[in-house]
């Protein structure tokens, strides 16, 4: 296990915990205690955890923070590569595109080059990089305040910037998937973002894996009736299907 993984795992057993034993997280990941205490103080040098004697508490508020960038990237690579797979299957020449700044998009990048003459609007600083570097479409990247956790351009500059544009194709992932709720997120300014996005867009597509549905986050960012496309490698039980055929949403399983 990578040490960001291993990160990630502690996160998670913080949020459900809210403390735990340097002595219970080495038994838990099968490593030493010294190990679990290098991973626990580059947590707290993240604003992640507080760590105290003997042990590691959750920071305050973190259960409503985004995960950082670091970590997320590293999490459930497999899934979001058959994710971005299947939606890679939707993007056609000659087009436009919204792309947020969600690590779940970071696999879409390679499958670009599939295709010819994509102008793409992201504000992921990641990604960008990612697809200057690695393909010849042309990127256009908002302006605005840049939030270091997130890698990604946000606040009312980055708003004012994407209302300016039009795309024919939004691609986004989420914080959080529920029935009722829609998709939502843990930072208010990602789902402002993406909002904007989803109204200037055509057709709009979530990449939702199976971590993140049946889950509610702090702020809603659309209703299930603003997809037409959902991409996911969850297993959806009768009223989800019921709710996606009623609000025309094709379901792609991955």
């Amino acid at each position: 296990m990578y040490d960001l993984e291993r990160q990630e795992k502690i996160l998670q057993i913080l949020k459900e915990d809210k403390s735990v034993s340097v002595n219970k997280l080495s038994s838990m990941l099968f490593v030493s205690p010294s190990t679990i205490r290098r991973d626990l103080s580059r947590m707290e040098q993240k604003g992640l955890a507080v760590r105290t004697f003997g042990g590691v508490i959750l920071a305050p508020s973190q259960s409503n923070k985004e995960i950082s960038f670091e970590l997320r990237e590293n999490s459930n690579l497999s899934e979001k590569r058959s994710l971005c797979q299947k939606a890679s299957q939707l993007i056609k020449d000659n087009t436009t595109i919204f792309l947020d700044s969600s690590t779940t998009l970071l696999p879409l990048v390679p499958y670009l080059n599939n295709f010819s003459r994509l102008v793409i609007i992201t504000n992921g600083l990641f990604i960008a990089n990612e697809i200057i570097n690695n393909t010849k479409h042309q990127v256009i990247l908002p302006g605005g305040l840049i939030q270091p956790n997130t890698n990604s351009m946000l606040g009312s500059l980055t708003l004012k910037s994407l209302e300016g544009f039009h795309c024919e194709t939004c691609l986004l992932s989420s914080s959080a998937f529920d029935l009722d709720f829609g998709i939502s997120e843990t930072n208010l300014d990602q789902g402002d973002v993406k909002r904007t996005m989803i109204k200037n867009s055509d057709q709009v597509i979530a990449l939702i894996d199976a971590s993140k549905l049946g889950k509610k986050s702090l702020y809603k960012t659309c209703g299930i009736d603003d997809l037409d496309v959902l991409i996911t490698d969850g297993q959806l039980d009768s009223d989800y299907l019921a709710v996606l055929k009623k609000n025309n949403v094709t379901l792609i399983k991955a």
